[in-house]
């Protein structure tokens, strides 16, 4: 007997090669009809014939659907056999919107056919950098608007030619209906002009760049997400040019390399961390640095760890394969606390006084988007930063919301959200809401989000932190008064916990036990959180412990002379000479004379008003700076990264007895920190640096659990896990695991958003649903 079928896809089902699949598909079972885009990113299509082969058809679908593809949802209906049609047919898209949720895949690396074409092949993609097919390429940077289709994304103003045009019509080519399909004849070209914007005459831009980095020269590089500045990963002097032209002294860079061979000369790595480096999403992946390693100091200055990525671009490959060295440099091309620049124009602007050449081109980037970050912690990949490669993917949680709720983030390393449905779509990473055109950005990515996913209104619901001065709370008041909405401010900490929650498909009834560790997040009390056990739900909760509060004079001060939160901490025990001396011992940058800690003592000890902490982060800063590591923060997370790789070669013991550490007042238990501290500093007398420090991250990692596996014991709750910035540090996660499953708790940790605040806008937007 023969059927008709008609049938629709939602999911991540335009641009990942699936029309083609679906033509090939239909061969092979012999059935006719057509396929279409949709305007809503849906799939419709119509099959005719034997009911057994349409069957068939439908079950692969899924089954057999290219990888990148993710086909969320399918609906059939079976119709009378009309016999129209008398072969596959892939039809002109049609702009019709009748649903949303479905949505474009990521920006997809270069697959190894193509990079073949580009690096050896005898085909005209050999050198040509934007090289691409069905199933790789742009497509989140690339989409003006749905559906995708050539004439919607930046595409559109390079017509194909004649040799293009017959491929991308061709079945059995892996090229047909590749949207994004150009050759050196009729697609973008590269061009290197010097840092005053001029032509640099050269017939092999790419080549003559590779050879500029190898002499020293810094290189702006655009990308299809925007523009990284790069320099040869070996010169100490191009490095430093960098570092002193962008004021960043000693962040990390992240490096590229052309294969996991070069990798291997300056980094150590495991099976799964070769497979996340090789992944189509191109993540930067931290690694340890390698006993021979091969690169400058200069590239991550006093830490174990390098941030490493393969080229997932033709430009990248080609860049990467006629360079001398094992890896290059690629930092974000913005000029400090702006959005990365992403025209060609914005780029010799922001950065002609930091780079000595541009390697530009002339295809648009529609949406900026910054590199992805993965960090292996036991062995769970874990999200740094989620940006290109993952954004726009949605992440599904356990409750459904009855209407549309964005969520703005907080103030630093933000990311917005939209939660539609069972859905919540992230933005890519935004940065430090802390000016208007970060907070412009921040408001143009959700728009950008809102329409692709075909959301027609603007939502209604709009989340924000409880920090009155945050920019990002601004923005949401004003996103309210715009739309004809309300607001609803979410605590810090109890947004991290319900970010961990939904992606673990914790159900809409239950709580868990929370730790959330980070440094800065505004308390309930008015006091900065950042140590905290939580009793969360998705609606609210309940304070049942925290790390001892301390003193911060000078409010920010401390977080960037970390010294000063030390001395604080330990001002009642500085008649101990040996406290004391230990302090004063440190010389330099943000070092303290006697001076400077007798006016510290007195502005704690005076009746004035001070900024009050329980931040974990602080707490690790002072550690940090007592033992000399890090003395001035010049990033964020410095004191505590530098204290971490210091403690990665340590061994760990309890520096105080956990019994002795844990105090209870009113009902909540503390940490005293202090105590912990001060232990510390005294050990440092008879004890390695390394193992202080190891020991001092253990110690303070085992009390925190105490205290949340004796919530959890009170409350009757079965799971316990760990939120925030500081749950990327692998020997302190590690601990907290440790810990909880040996009392019999299940442990919840993140896996799908970053711990820190990139997630917490998922856990805005949950919160303010359940309102």
């Amino acid at each position: 007997m023969k059927i008709g079928a008609a049938v629709r896809l939602k999911g991540i089902v335009q641009g990942v090669g699936f029309r083609p699949f679906i033509h090939n598909l239909a061969s092979e079972h012999g059935v006719h009809g057509y396929v279409r885009n949709l305007g809503d990113a849906r799939l419709e299509l119509y099959v005719e014939g034997v009911r057994s082969a349409v069957d068939q058809f439908i079950s692969d679908l899924r089954t057999e659907a290219p990888p990148i593809c993710k086909v969320a949802d399918i609906e059939v209906e079976y119709r009378p056999f009309s016999g129209r049609f008398d072969e596959f047919t892939i039809y002109p898209s049609n702009d019709h919107r009748a649903a949303s949720g479905s949505v474009i895949p990521p920006d997809i690396a270069i697959c190894d056919e193509c990079g073949g074409e580009v690096v050896s092949g005898a085909s005209r993609w050999h050198l040509y950098p934007f090289t691409c097919c069905a199933s790789c390429g742009p497509r989140f940077t690339a989409v003006l608007k749905l559906p995708y289709d050539r004439e919607r994304t930046n595409m559109s103003r390079f017509p194909m030619c004649e040799s293009c045009q017959t491929e991308y019509c061709s079945p059995k080519d892996r090229r047909f209906h590749a949207q994004g399909i150009c050759c050196s004849r009729c697609g973008p070209r590269v061009t290197l002009y010097d840092n005053r914007g001029s032509l640099v005459e050269t017939s092999n831009p790419l080549k003559e760049a590779a050879r500029l980095l190898a002499a020293g020269a810094v290189v702006g590089i655009k990308g299809i997400g925007g523009v990284h500045v790069s320099a040869s990963a070996s010169h100490d002097d191009a490095l430093q040019r960098i570092r002193t032209r962008k004021g960043r002294p000693f962040q990390p860079f992240a490096v590229m390399s052309r294969d996991l061979d070069e990798v291997t000369k300056f980094a150590d790595f495991s099976r799964l961390e070769g497979e996340l480096l090789k992944h189509w999403r191109r993540p930067i992946v931290t690694l340890r640095r390698s006993a021979d390693y091969a690169l400058s100091e200069l590239v991550a200055p006093h830490l174990d760890t390098i941030g490493v990525m393969l080229p997932y671009t033709g430009i990248h490959l080609l860049l990467c394969s006629f360079s001398v060295d094992p890896a290059i440099v690629m930092t974000s091309g913005n000029t400090s606390g702006l959005p990365m620049a992403i025209t060609n124009a914005d780029a010799i602007r922001q950065l002609s006084d930091t780079v000595d050449y541009f390697l530009l081109h002339d295809r648009d980037i529609v949406a900026r988007c910054d590199d992805s970050v993965i960090r292996v912690l036991g062995d769970v990949p874990t999200i740094i930063r989620r940006s290109r490669g993952y954004v726009p993917t949605p992440i599904e949680l356990p409750i459904a919301a009855e209407q549309d709720v964005i969520g703005v983030g907080a103030e630093l390393r933000s990311v917005g959200t939209l939660l539609h449905r069972s859905q919540a779509y992230l933005t890519q990473h935004i940065g430090d809401v802390d000016c208007l055109e970060t907070a412009t950005f921040l408001e143009d990515a959700l728009e950008h989000l809102r329409s692709l996913l075909g959301v027609q209104d603007h939502p209604r619901v709009i989340a924000h932190d409880t920090h009155p001065r945050y920019l990002s709370t601004r923005l949401a008041k004003g996103l309210a008064e715009r739309w004809g909405g309300t607001t609803t401010s979410v605590q810090h900490h109890h947004a991290h916990a319900v970010s961990l929650m939904a992606e673990n498909s914790v159900p809409e009834d239950e709580s868990i036990v929370a730790i959330a560790v980070d440094g800065v997040g505004f308390g309930a009390d008015g006091d900065v959180w950042g140590g905290e056990v939580l009793v969360s739900s998705y609606k609210g909760f309940e304070r049942a412990g925290h790390l001892a509060r301390q003193p911060m004079p000078g409010g920010d001060a401390c977080a960037r002379f970390p010294l000063r939160m030390c001395a604080a901490m330990l001002h009642e025990h500085l008649e101990d000479n040996k406290v004391r001396s230990k302090i004063l011992s440190q010389r330099g940058r943000g070092g303290m004379t006697e001076h400077d800690l007798e006016r510290l003592i007195r502005q704690v000890t005076a009746d004035v008003t001070l900024n009050w902490t329980s931040s974990a982060g602080r707490v690790l800063d002072a550690m940090a700076a007592v033992t000399g590591l890090c003395l001035e923060r010049t990033y964020e997370g410095e004191p505590a990264m530098t204290l971490e790789a210091a403690a990665q070669k340590g061994e760990a013991t309890d520096v105080v007895p956990t019994s002795d550490l844990v105090i209870s007042r009113g009902g909540v238990r503390s940490v005293d920190t202090t105590k912990l501290l001060v232990a510390s500093v005294l050990a440092l007398e008879n004890k390695s640096v390394r193992d202080v420090c190891a020991s001092f991250q253990y110690t303070l990692s085992r009390a925190m659990a105490v205290i949340a596996n004796e919530t959890a014991r009170r409350t009757g709750i079965a799971r316990v896990g760990v939120t925030g910035g500081v749950a990327v540090n692998g020997r302190i996660l590690g601990t907290f695991q440790r810990e909880i499953e040996n009392d019999g708790f299940e442990f919840l940790q993140h896996r799908l958003l970053p711990p820190g605040d990139g997630g917490l806008s998922l856990g805005q937007a949950v919160v303010a649903s359940q309102v």
